[in-house]
């Protein structure tokens, strides 16, 4: 039989703060928090997972992915933007088009999840 749960005092609150600083100590960077939760952010729709499995594969501009994905332009380039931001993709200009590659360092370790 387990445990009753009870409500902690702020004492005890300020206790289990301490402990995830140190078990994660990114919590206390608020730059470096921001920046690994845009990273997440970046996978978080079934879109910009598709676009992803597209990227991983070549470097493609945005009419490339609409037409791929028969999608609008406008809602592509909402999900491009969220996740460049991210640093899930990079860009970067040839003449008139942009052209996006995902970010493999980044996404390397993470890629064993998006495949299950």
């Amino acid at each position: 039989m387990g445990t009753t749960w009870s409500l902690k005092s702020n004492e005890e609150m300020c206790g289990i703060r301490g402990d995830a600083e140190k078990q994660f100590p990114i919590t206390l960077s608020s730059n470096k928090l921001e920046s690994s939760a845009g990273f997440f952010k970046g996978l978080a729709d079934e879109t910009r997972l598709r676009i992803i499995s597209l990227l991983w594969l070549e470097d493609l501009c945005m009419c490339e992915i609409v037409a791929a994905l028969d999608g609008a332009s406008s809602t592509i380039s909402h999900h491009l933007k969220i996740m460049e931001k991210g640093g899930v993709i990079e860009s970067r200009r040839e003449g008139k088009f942009t052209i996006y590659r995902v970010n493999k360092e980044k996404l390397t370790p993470v890629l064993p999840l998006l495949n299950n």
